[in-house]
């Protein structure tokens, strides 16, 4: 009898928790949700592609617990989807948030093709109803576009890439023979650790209002300020394979890959590669290397790479007017510029390696290096390179095939990031545009700069004492101009 009265004391004990609890859920209007964000953003998405899932988190701070009778997407049908505390619906109902507790709501986004060639906007809001009849709202925008998907492609005839927007998976291929060409206004966007494979010819010929892009296809952010394209290591590279002749890539934007421009040994008697007003930045590697290869490099930015941004092995190079500068800050990094003269140890002659109207920068004391030597008598012209009319971050040693440089003293001239509009290692952002006390302005000889009479930006160089670099110096304006 007393087991039967105990037990029912405990469970008369349990209904009046359970109804302390019921009662505990305020249907107070005058309380309010609290959201870690107002909108969620997604820009920019691939069309029937899924969206990486974005997180919200939903607080309760008050002194109450509170009971959502809803969670739901407003329009529905939007391309959006949701999950809010384990559950996947368009609409989620009896969500309970105990007092100076939160939950978390999981959002996504995955568009249908809008066929119009133009960028799709889709919106929509994600609606919290408390059970006191208050309405809270979460903005949701998706920005999109239509893209072709590339995969396992290899061009074995002359083949067009049109303009437009490709997501290449697995490697792309030019076999050898076949010449690709790819139109102003297109972008590849590689996946993960796919490459550029040219063994044919590659013809990229951008103009400056229409580049062309070759980036990663990752179009979400690590962190809100830092997008996963200014990362390095985002896709593989270009590979201009030893049978492959006569490639060029003009106006075009190469970036945030394993490697940028990598030339392999062939033919020293041809023209390999030709790069004219084009950028390559940002590589876990090296941004351009060319091995036996002969090579010209005009009007271009080459920039920040955790190997060299220049890497030269024999053969024959000319760079006049290019910015080669390394800030690379995510891991411990090589130099600027590299030469060499040797492979494995056999013979490759340097047979010319200029650099005319250039700049050659970076934040370590000496960003020029090289293992150069004799090569032997039987070796002709074994390490001929010549710097003239440059801005150079190395060591003046009075070598006479230096001509007309200006050499960097940090304790008495401007240095390293000092020459340029903007070096941001924490939000990992660069300008290599000049300041106005660069040591670049005014020094380039016009014998090299008449050929290149505008700049990457199109800023048209004076006739004389124009700026070395890829960028000539424009003012900027006064305030209220």
């Amino acid at each position: 009898m007393r087991k039967i009265i105990f037990c029912f004391i405990m469970l008369s004990a349990l209904l009046a928790a359970s109804c302390s609890e019921e009662a505990d859920f305020s249907t107070n209007p005058s309380l309010r949700l609290e959201f870690s964000c107002d909108t969620i953003l997604f820009d920019t998405l691939f069309t029937t592609v899924g969206s990486p899932t974005a997180v919200m988190k939903v607080y309760n701070r008050n002194g109450s617990s509170l009971r959502l009778s809803s969670v739901k997407l407003m329009r529905g049908a939007t391309g959006f989807f949701i999950n809010v505390d384990g559950q996947s619906a368009d609409v989620v109902s009896d969500v309970e948030i105990r007092e100076k507790d939160s939950m978390y709501v999981f959002v996504g986004a995955n568009l249908d093709k809008n066929g119009a060639g133009v960028p799709l906007v889709v919106s929509d809001s994600l609606q919290f109803t408390l059970e006191s009849g208050v309405h809270q709202y979460v903005a949701l925008l998706a920005y999109g576009r239509d893209v072709k998907f590339l995969r396992g492609v290899q061009f074995d005839e002359d083949a067009v890439i049109a303009p437009g927007h490709y997501v290449v998976y697995d490697s792309l291929l030019v076999a050898e023979g076949a010449t690709l060409t790819i139109e102003p206004g297109a972008t590849l966007y590689f996946h993960k650790d796919v490459e550029l494979i040219v063994r044919g010819t590659i013809k990229a010929e951008g103009t400056r209002e229409r580049p062309i892009v070759f980036r990663g296809d990752r179009t979400d952010n690590m962190f809100s300020y830092l997008p996963y394209d200014r990362i390095p290591g985002q896709w593989g590279g270009v590979t201009i394979d030893s049978t492959s002749n006569g490639n060029i890539f003009s106006h075009c934007d190469i970036h945030s890959a394993k490697y940028g421009i990598r030339v392999a040994e062939g033919d020293t008697a041809v023209q390999r590669l030709r790069v004219d007003a084009s950028r390559i930045e940002n590589f876990d590697g090296n941004a351009l290397e060319t091995i036996m290869a002969r090579v010209d490099v005009t009007n271009s930015l080459i920039a920040n790479a955790r190997g060299n941004c220049v890497k030269v092995v024999g053969g024959s190079v000319r760079f006049v007017h290019c910015t080669i500068a390394n800030f690379y800050v995510w891991k411990q990094r090589d130099v600027a510029l590299t030469l060499h003269n040797s492979i494995e140890g056999r013979p490759a002659p340097l047979r010319e390696a200029l650099f005319a109207n250039c700049i050659v920068e970076g934040s370590r004391t000496d960003e020029i290096m090289g293992n150069l030597s004799t090569l032997g008598d039987s070796v002709p012209d074994a390490r001929n390179y010549f710097f003239c009319s440059s801005l150079l971050n190395t060591v003046n040693e009075g070598d006479s095939c230096f001509v007309n440089n200006f050499f960097d003293d940090k304790e008495n001239t401007p240095f390293a990031a000092q020459h340029f509009a903007l070096i941001d290692h924490d939000n990992f952002k660069y300008d290599f545009h000049l300041t106005d006390s660069a040591s670049a302005r005014g020094i380039a000889a016009k014998e090299y700069s008449a050929a290149l009479r505008y700049d990457l930006d199109g800023v048209e160089r004076p006739d004389t004492l124009a700026d070395a670099g890829c960028f000539q110096y424009v003012p900027l304006p006064e305030a209220g101009e």
